[in-house]
């Protein structure tokens, strides 16, 4: 009898074991994911984010799995546009500003940054066709009734009736 305890003691401890184990992969998993998303999700443009913000939960969800299939030719643009940007940063620290060199530097960045675009709206544009007016008058509503957002990231939200949120409030109830 000791012997079958001692068995199932040591079961239990395995099937915590392997439980942690399974935590932990899907933990770094859910990390590697939420880094591919933002990318899907045209994080190196707000603009084109809050575009698709108001568009029915269905074809948003469309935008960003066709979004998400072309990341193997976007992710390479990208890091192109990044290290243009860097280049461009490089141009602007030297010890002598070279304005012709800066302005080359800055067409062949804007020349990248715009085919990224023109991929973006390549994919919104086929996103929509398939939308009745309906759909599309619906998406006009859900873009003028946002919330209004003050902060950079949208943290700090404005209520429709009242002031923005005050950071530097104090609940404790003290007038410091």
């Amino acid at each position: 009898m000791k012997n079958l305890l001692f068995r199932f003691t040591w079961l239990w401890v395995l099937i915590i074991i392997l439980g942690l184990n399974l935590f932990a992969i899907s933990f770094f998993y859910a990390a590697h994911k939420v880094k591919e998303i933002r990318m899907t999700r045209v994080s190196f443009d707000n603009a084109i984010s809050r575009i698709v913000e108001p568009f029915p939960r269905k074809n948003k969800r469309n935008f960003y799995v066709e979004m998400r299939s072309k990341r193997d030719e976007l992710v390479p643009r990208y890091e192109n546009i990044m290290s243009q940007r860097s280049r461009i940063m490089k141009i602007i620290a030297e010890d002598e500003l070279d304005v012709d060199k800066l302005k080359v530097a800055l067409q062949e960045y804007y020349s990248v940054y715009e085919i990224i675009h023109l991929y973006v709206q390549d994919v919104m544009i086929s996103t929509l066709e398939g939308l009745n007016l309906e759909e599309r008058k619906a998406i006009l509503s859900n873009f003028e009734n946002q919330p209004k957002r003050n902060g950079r990231n949208g943290d700090n939200m404005r209520h429709p009736d009242g002031p923005p949120r005050d950071r530097n409030y104090r609940s404790s109830g003290s007038n410091q």
